[in-house]
């Protein structure tokens, strides 16, 4: 090719390059006419292309504030300790991916060791869900609250505080506050602080 482009003049050489960038054009325009018909027999893994998509959303998702204040409060959870060897923690695992990441939640999550986390992955290890030791609503006008004590793999207890709203299309987007058993009395003291202040100011 650069042979030939090397023989030719430079309006020749010119004029090849037009022609090819009209052929280039064409062809994007003829691409983009029948779309439709070029997937359907030249069809796109899209598959792969969903994967990846979501694959870049939970990367994005793992360098969020959010992210970070969830996967503290599982490692916080376990002690820092794996849950299923008692080893020191090394990854926060995902029992299953949300579809939209603003519901993720701590009862997905799982704190492993990388040897516990590799087992998992490949089913040679089966984990129990965690147990809910109490569980009571609470509806007060139209705010609906939900109070839950859990336990987690390594015996430490706590509280779960969800208020249980619906978003326009009435889809569930409960906002869940996270208790543990280490920091109770500290809120217990504040909580009667402000309910003492509260009944004072009523009077």
């Amino acid at each position: 090719m650069w042979i030939i482009l090397n023989s030719l003049s430079a309006d020749e050489n010119i004029m090849i390059i037009i022609v090819v960038i009209i052929l280039v054009f064409i062809v994007l325009l003829i691409y983009r006419r029948f779309k439709t018909s070029v997937i359907k027999y030249f069809p796109i893994d899209t598959n792969k292309m969903e994967r990846r998509n979501f694959e870049n959303r939970y990367n994005e998702y793992r360098k969020s504030i959010e992210w970070k204040n969830l996967s503290d409060s599982a490692l916080k959870r376990a002690n820092y300790k794996c849950e299923i060897c008692g080893q020191p923690a090394q990854v926060v695992h995902h029992k299953s991916y949300p579809s939209s990441f603003k519901d993720d939640n701590l009862d997905n999550l799982l704190v492993l060791c990388n040897k516990c986390h590799y087992k998992i992955h490949r089913s040679q290890i089966e984990y129990k869900k965690r147990e809910t030791l109490f569980s009571e609503s609470v509806l007060s006008g139209k705010q609906h609250f939900r109070i839950e004590v859990k336990e987690a793999r390594n015996q430490s207890k706590y509280i779960v505080i969800s208020e249980m709203r619906a978003d326009e299309k009435g889809r569930s987007d409960d906002i869940r506050i996270i208790i543990f058993e280490d920091s109770l009395d500290i809120l217990i003291k504040v909580l009667n602080k402000a309910i003492s202040y509260i009944k004072s100011k009523g009077k």
